[in-house]
């Protein structure tokens, strides 16, 4: 399963990336946004051997195992559900890119997301 949310991460983060250099800031802050729940869902999976079924689940095991990603995730959060009915500012896409990039730092990924989130 790990296997699987890694290629996930990988083509949505890369998908972000590349949608962020077109400057199409809307389709970024999204791939970004999926790119960070796919590393939640790594790390819950490696640590509880469970996956979340929804945002709310992932938010609750994120906050009681996880609190410092919990932090990093719940800040970001809001910019992702505004992307659904407001335009997005380059300035949120690097935000929540920045986020994956602070969960990098603390926490153990899969070495193919350490190399392309560094």
């Amino acid at each position: 399963m790990v296997d699987d949310l890694t290629q996930t991460f990988l083509e949505e983060y890369g998908g972000a990336k590349d949608e962020l250099n077109k400057g199409r800031y809307k389709n970024s802050a999204i791939l970004f946004s999926k790119a960070l729940f796919a590393i939640c869902d790594i790390l819950i999976q490696d640590k509880l051997n469970t996956l979340p079924k929804n945002h709310s689940e992932r938010f609750r095991i994120l906050e009681q195992y996880f609190k410092e990603i919990y932090e990093i995730v719940d800040d970001i959060f809001d910019k992702y559900t505004d992307s659904y009915s407001k335009p997005i500012l380059k300035e949120t896409c690097e935000a929540v890119k920045n986020g994956i990039k602070k969960i990098n730092e603390i926490t153990e990924l899969p070495a193919e997301i350490k190399k392309v989130i560094k």
